[in-house]
């Protein structure tokens, strides 16, 4: 076998690792800005020194693209063998590339001194670096032809400022997420302390509306006695029996109207046919129609006369026939019946009416205004009650919100404190 030819087994050996759990540090809510401000002013620092040093290579760049353009502006390109529109062209581009580059280049970029400096220096190299590349980029044809052995170098060296201005603008876009990172957990601060002092208004309010709650029900249920006692007197219990006779009058009326109405009945067609031939005044002739229609509320004393009136007139109607009956004898009979019967009926109806009117009277004594006054207040504290539990059912789901809500700040407090600080910290609400 020959050296080195054969194959050789290897054997891999994995040494042990030892797991590490990442401990997490406590820290209190009023410890955080502290934490987050010292961050800050390290990584500012950090971010000016580490700009310094690229502003530092930047530098001796630009210095360099000038000492190019001096090279240039004494170089005359011999553009005299050209055509004269193609001599000013190259003239022209040869003078505003070397007139941007010294415009732009002739001046030190800004010292780094403090972290305050650094944004005075990016805004001022990066608008050195892009005129100057904006300039050579209009007359790149011309620099590239005419001027090759200017045109490589210029486009190297503005490359690489650029280049460099790149890992300028990353480190000052990652001190960015930085400042924005800490900003959000401090707004997160702020939410979780506006929050509580929410939380803290609301309850007081809840508790203000059930306090409420308790002051209404108690006097519903003052209110709710002082109705019962007034229910449960003598003088309420007689109302009651009044207001029950009063109402059973209502169908005592029905039924006298009725018998009244039957006895008219029987001379209905008469009366029909009187009304249209009467040569009575209008009074008589109102007097007709109604007892044709409603005689019940007709019939009383001062009215007797003028029914026998009419009564007497209709039975003339029928004798002389200009109110014509199928049955003569029988029409006259049943009107003189009713003529008998009229103080009878009248009587009926004056005794039932003034029985009707003595209840009214007696049920007008009692002063239900106390009474009315208390249950209209009873139902405004139950309306009461019932806008007060709408509002605490509102007030008690915002608060459970709310404090359901906390939690999740605290969670994305820590979740952004560790991108901050690469470390893991857990709140401690312990305020001991």
């Amino acid at each position: 076998m020959v050296f080195g030819w054969g194959k050789k087994k290897n054997i891999e050996y994995t040494e042990p690792k030892e797991t590490v759990h990442p401990v997490s540090q406590m820290v209190t809510l009023d410890e955080i800005p502290k934490i987050l401000g010292d961050i800050v002013i390290l990584r500012k620092g950090t971010l000016a020194a580490e700009i310094k040093s690229y502003r530092n290579r930047i530098d001796p760049q630009r210095e360099i693209i000038l000492k190019i353009a001096n090279e240039l502006s004494e170089d005359e390109l011999n553009p005299d063998d050209l055509d004269p529109h193609f001599q000013i062209m190259v003239n022209r581009g040869k003078k505003e590339v070397i007139s941007a580059i010294k415009k732009e280049f002739s001046n030190p970029f800004p010292e780094i001194n403090s972290p305050d400096d650094v944004l005075r220096f990016k805004k001022a190299s990066t608008a050195g670096i892009n005129k100057v590349g904006d300039m050579l980029g209009k007359h790149s044809r011309v620099i590239h032809i005419f001027a090759k052995k200017y045109a490589k170098k210029l486009t190297n060296d503005l490359k690489n400022l650029t280049e460099n201005l790149k890992e300028v603008d990353g480190l000052i876009d990652n001190f960015t997420i930085t400042e924005n990172s800490v900003e959000t957990i401090l707004e997160l601060l702020s939410s979780r302390e506006k929050t509580l002092q929410k939380v803290s208004k609301q309850n007081l309010r809840i508790n203000e509306l059930n306090i409420s709650i308790d002051e209404k029900k108690q006097k519903i249920e003052e209110l709710t006695s002082v109705i019962k006692k007034i229910k449960n007197s003598s003088d309420y219990k007689n109302y009651l029996d009044i207001k029950s006779e009063l109402s059973d009058c209502n169908s005592e009326e029905i039924q006298i109207r009725h018998s009244i109405d039957d006895e008219f009945t029987k001379i209905s067609r008469p009366l029909g046919k009187f009304i249209h031939i009467s040569s009575h005044d209008k009074d008589l002739k109102d007097l007709t129609a109604k007892l044709s229609s409603t005689p019940y509320d007709v019939l009383d004393a001062n009215n007797t006369s003028g029914i026998k009136n009419v009564l007497d007139s209709i039975i003339t109607g029928i004798n002389s026939g200009s109110v014509s009956v199928k049955d003569i004898s029988k029409s006259n009979d049943n009107i003189e019946e009713i003529k008998n019967k009229l103080p009878s009926l009248i009587s009926i109806k004056e005794k039932f009416e003034t029985k009707k009117h003595e209840l009214i009277l007696k049920l007008e004594k009692f002063d239900l205004k106390h009474l009315q006054t208390v249950e209209h207040d009873l139902k405004h504290e139950d309306d009461n009650v019932s806008d007060i539990l709408s509002k605490l059912k509102i007030f008690e789901d915002e608060t459970l919100d709310l404090t359901n809500s906390l939690p999740t700040i605290l969670h994305n407090i820590e979740t952004n404190l560790k991108d901050v600080t690469s470390t893991s910290y857990t709140i401690s609400l312990d305020t001991r």
